[in-house]
């Protein structure tokens, strides 16, 4: 009896302990760090969770939701979101603070960022420090070897380019001859005597009528096709007209701009009409959408994976990179049953090379191969593509800039010869627009999270090591000290001597070691694609529908939200 009551006790007491130990966890966890920046109010085991969500929800956005924070606590606020404490910078001074600083200079870990890579940080957007720095200088090394930074990486972008206006361009003439189609039936449908046949068009001439409607006033001609002269004046201002078509344009760029640096990576391109890389491009997109630069649930509150896997996004977020590392192991493996040790064709043979061979860093290993596509296809589809999307969104909603860019074209390029990156350094006006493209970008944009090393300070505010540190670019590239930050004026770059000019606060690629290595290669792009695609083409808003340049896809990257344009020859 006496042994009964002396385990019950002692049983009695170890859980009261193990209650007042979980208690002093969960007080300890709720308080913040001496020091730290001034923020909401955390609650024990959620943090401030409930109230970022709540201010998400009324804001609508990311980047909002931190613009709100630091109207009510400053530029510098501090929060802490299950087991994260995150540290998000709202204004020039913090922001080139955090980002020149080497104890700053981390990347963030925990389950999203470990899941992306086979359980573990690999790759080069969100590692740091030797493998960031082995990998990164062995990857620019050798992606120049292929290109990269140099004369033929222009011409790769040029070729990719003109790709992009050839299929617009066979949109448009399929457009045509459907319409022709359609005019052929109704004509079939009609009775008809001899007297009636007013005209035959010759066929041949429909390709010639999307590069060249009209010309010297002849009419063009379709073959097989007779019409009365009710239905030849119907089809003849067809022809004469320049013809339209409508297309998605939020979109239209991932392929092209993925294959500038996948040819340099892996030594081949795709199709733009590739139904495997366009279906994974949009899984891709809807993942992208259902996180941010903050994280996810199950990153905040690792034990929802195995709790609740659905609801807080880790099954999709898994089953999502299974099959985009299927895709590129399968990449892999046909590089390697065609690979020759002496003649490298890519990226991808070089760093094969490598592993072949019986001394090299353990920093290479063929996942971190795989790492490295993950990274540079997701950078390749989502950054420069979504820049080009509100590039043309905001040249439809402001026809006087696509004006002036058609006029500087003319003037520099003309319209006989397509347009190479020589001709950047005389084309002012267009290279203000790829500045003001970035600007709309970025502005809606948080940076790659940043992770403190050690313990440091930013502005005197104490930052504990393993800190979550957040720039919003919003407060720097979208506040009121440009004026009309939400009208898209590329003449803001350009001072009285017609020169660009770029205030300090502009660095939409972030400065510091974690420099976007790809800086050139995206500047490149958004140059060459917009100005090849406005030398042939207006883009204007479709008959009832105007796009919002106020709503947006939020998530890793904010980005226009779905718009069609009506795309047409310029004559």
């Amino acid at each position: 009896m006496l042994n009964k009551n002396y385990c019950f006790c002692s049983m009695f007491y170890t859980v009261i302990l193990c209650l007042i130990l979980l208690l002093l966890l969960l007080y300890l966890g709720s308080r913040k760090p001496k020091g730290y920046p001034p923020g909401p109010r955390w609650l024990p085991i959620l943090g401030c969770a409930v109230e970022v969500t709540r201010l998400r929800q009324e804001n609508g956005y990311l980047f909002k939701t931190c613009s709100a924070l630091c109207k009510r606590y400053g530029s510098v606020v501090g929060l802490k979101i299950g087991t994260d404490r995150i540290v998000v910078l709202n204004d020039y001074e913090s922001i080139k603070s955090m980002l020149t600083d080497e104890d700053c200079d981390g990347r963030p870990i925990g389950p999203v960022y470990e899941t992306r890579t086979f359980g573990s940080r690999k790759g080069l957007i969100v590692v740091d420090e030797n493998l960031w720095v082995e990998q990164r200088r062995f990857v620019l090394k050798h992606l120049r070897d292929f290109g990269f930074g140099r004369k033929s990486m222009a011409t790769i972008i040029e070729e990719e380019a003109q790709s992009l206006v050839e299929h617009f361009k066979k949109l448009i003439s399929n457009e045509l001859k459907n319409r022709i189609n359609e005019s052929k039936i109704n004509c079939n449908n009609n009775d008809h005597d001899d007297g009636q046949i007013y005209k035959l068009i010759k066929k041949e001439k429909v390709n010639a009528l999307t590069d060249n409607p009209s010309t010297n006033g002849k009419q063009q001609k379709v073959n097989d096709l007779y019409v009365n002269a009710d239905e030849y004046e119907e089809v003849k201002m067809m022809s004469q007209s320049c013809p339209t078509m409508v297309i998605p344009m939020h979109d239209a760029f991932g392929v092209t701009v993925l294959n500038t640096l996948w040819r340099m990576m892996a030594g081949k391109r795709f199709n733009l009409d590739d139904k495997e890389l366009t279906h994974l491009q949009r899984i891709l997109t809807k993942l992208l959408r259902e996180i941010d630069m903050i994280g996810a649930p199950f990153g905040h509150f690792p034990i929802l994976r195995f709790i609740a896997p659905e609801m807080s996004g880790y099954k999709s977020f898994l089953e999502t990179h299974q099959q985009l590392w299927k895709f590129l192991r399968e990449e892999l493996d046909d590089h390697k049953n065609t690979f020759i040790p002496d003649s490298p064709r890519d990226l991808m043979d070089v760093y094969l090379t490598v592993l072949n061979s019986n001394n090299y860093s353990k920093t290479f290993s063929e996942s971190q191969l795989l790492a490295i596509c993950v990274d540079l296809f997701m950078a390749g589809s989502e950054t420069t593509s979504k820049t080009l999307g509100f590039c043309f969104l905001y040249l439809v909603l402001f026809p006087d800039v696509q004006r002036k860019a058609h006029e500087e074209i003319d003037k520099i390029i003309g319209r006989s010869r397509p347009p190479t990156l020589e001709d950047r350094t005389r084309m002012t006006y267009m290279n203000a627009i790829v500045l003001e493209s970035l600007r709309m970008f970025m502005g809606r944009t948080l940076n790659v999270p940043h992770r403190a090393l050690r313990d440091t300070k930013i502005l005197g505010h104490k930052i504990p090591k393993d800190t979550m540190l957040i720039a919003n670019f919003n407060r720097i590239l979208m506040d009121e000290s440009w004026g009309d930050p939400e009208v898209f004026r590329p003449e803001r770059f350009i001072d009285e001597s017609d020169n660009i000019i770029t205030p300090n606060k502009y660095f939409p690629f972030s400065i510091g070691r974690h420099r976007c290595m790809g800086e050139n290669l995206a500047r490149s792009n958004i140059f060459i694609i917009t100005t090849a695609l406005l030398q042939k083409f207006t883009f204007s808003p479709v008959a009832g529908e105007k796009p919002s340049s106020q709503d947006f896809v939020d998530g890793v990257t904010a980005g226009p939200k779905p718009f069609r344009v009506a795309i047409s020859l310029r004559t």
